[in-house]
């Protein structure tokens, strides 16, 4: 188990990461509509890491970080459909349907086995994914997994993320960053207003993959498929997180799974500190983090 990660133990990630690929966009064509992603050396023979976003955001949340893994892979980031620049699907989709595109950029690329990580919604599609497909998945990193109690699914489902109108005076554009403000009192004007355009991006029903999951019984459906882990699997939770309180969830959930807390760590240290998690990620797929 992996009880706390402090900063100090990455200051060779600092150094390790001098020269820095360019980040990549580009899309794929599927049945429901294009789908886009961010990359870093696509093509090359590296292993094969496809990440997943938290919702309603979008790959850009790693537009700081793939540069500092391509040194050690090749990294696919998902706009998940109807979010980011991806096309919204045609018609309501579930878990299943969410987490089946991770095996599908990875069938587009050739590539059987890979590693994949999800933030938040996207860890709740990542998980699935594994557990639709176990052998096809090498490692699996969950960061920020949500587990909620069906009490909570319900609530969320009847009140949390409604649908906002757009008005002429443009007041919507005050709900979306009154929101934003509101779930990360701390945040600042610059990130603030990348999420006002993701938010913007998603459109007014935002909450399409939101429902996916509070629809989910994650737990229970675990149990049914004999709630055994794909492969090895790293839960990542932050002190900072505005859901760091799942942490411990998700660990009681999956006991088998390593841990790491990083004690000041809030919901997007991806890009506020890419070089730590950067190293945190890599050690763990490489197959070296070491236990505390």
């Amino acid at each position: 188990m992996l009880a706390l990660v402090k900063p100090h133990r990455f200051k060779a990630a600092l150094e390790r990461y001098t020269v820095l690929e360019k980040v990549n966009n580009g899309y794929l064509d599927f049945d429901w509509g294009q789908l886009h992603y961010r990359s870093v050396n696509l093509h090359s023979d590296l292993p094969l890491l496809i990440m997943l976003h938290q919702s309603p955001l979008s790959s850009r949340n790693y537009q700081a970080l793939l540069p500092h893994l391509s040194k050690r892979f090749r990294v696919m980031a998902l706009d998940t459909p109807g979010f980011g620049q991806s096309d919204r699907p045609t018609e309501v989709w579930n878990v299943e349907s969410y987490a089946n595109v991770a095996l599908l950029c990875a069938d587009a690329l050739g590539v059987d086995k890979f590693h994949l990580f999800g933030r938040a919604t996207g860890a709740v599609f990542a998980f699935v994914a594994s557990q639709m497909a176990p052998k096809r998945l090498k490692r699996l990193v969950l960061h920020g997994m949500p587990v909620y109690t069906a009490e909570e699914r319900r609530d969320r489902l009847a009140n949390f993320a409604p649908p906002y109108e757009i008005d002429d005076d443009g007041s919507h554009l005050d709900w979306i960053w009154s929101r934003i403000q509101s779930e990360y009192p701390w945040i600042d004007g610059s990130l603030a207003t990348h999420f006002c355009r993701d938010f913007l991006n998603a459109g007014p029903d935002f909450a399409t993959s939101y429902r996916s999951i509070w629809q989910y019984d994650l737990p229970a459906s675990f149990a049914a498929g004999g709630a055994k882990l794909a492969c090895p699997t790293l839960l990542i939770g932050g002190g900072g997180d505005r859901i760091n309180f799942m942490h411990e969830r998700a660990c009681s959930l999956l006991p088998e799974a390593r841990q790491a807390f990083l004690e000041t760590a809030s919901d997007f240290v991806a890009e506020q500190e890419p070089a730590i998690f950067a190293t945190l990620l890599a050690d763990f797929l490489d197959g070296c983090v070491e236990s505390e």
